[in-house]
């Protein structure tokens, strides 16, 4: 090595890299060396959850998950867009009902409030319209939650009588 060459520098024999290895599978598994850094192989997914009666003296068909307090939810599936529209749609002017009807029955926003937040001075005039904004965007999420998936629960609970009911 002349005193030119830095150290740290990987030594190169001017050829190009070789193409990285691959893992070899089936028949030919043991022909061939694996890489040493090849990244170990991907997990297997889980097995098909299988679902009907189980016969007497059979053991339970088991889908590699645990059983109770910490078991992993079922996969859920989205709602329909019809259902997410229609959600919206009912629960926007819902909430803004449940909201507003008893801010103004409690006399928190009146129409003395309101026109201060036109012609009024100073930032604090926007409190009543902020703390009404908040909580009608906070009861119209919930209500949303609501008829989403109060609505696939109906669906999947018709699905499923309709499937047992044809069966």
């Amino acid at each position: 090595m002349s005193g030119t060459e830095d150290p740290r520098r990987p030594v190169s024999s001017g050829s190009a890299a070789p193409p990285p290895r691959r893992s070899r599978s089936g028949s030919d598994a043991g022909a061939g060396a694996v890489a040493a850094d090849a990244s170990p192989a991907p997990p297997s997914p889980p097995s098909p959850m299988v679902v009907g009666p189980v016969e007497a003296g059979e053991p339970a068909p088991t889908t590699g998950r645990r059983k109770g307090r910490g078991a992993a939810p079922a996969p859920r599936t989205r709602a329909p867009w019809w259902l997410r529209i229609v959600a919206w749609v009912i629960a926007v002017p819902l909430g803004l009902a449940l909201v507003g009807l008893p801010a103004r029955n409690l006399g928190y926003l009146d129409s003395q409030k309101l026109l201060d937040v036109l012609i009024g001075k100073g930032s604090d005039r926007y409190l009543p319209l902020v703390v009404i904004v908040l909580l009608w965007a906070l009861v119209t999420a919930l209500l949303v939650q609501l008829i989403v998936e109060g609505g696939a629960w109906l669906l999947r609970r018709r699905r499923t009588r309709r499937a047992v009911t044809t069966a």
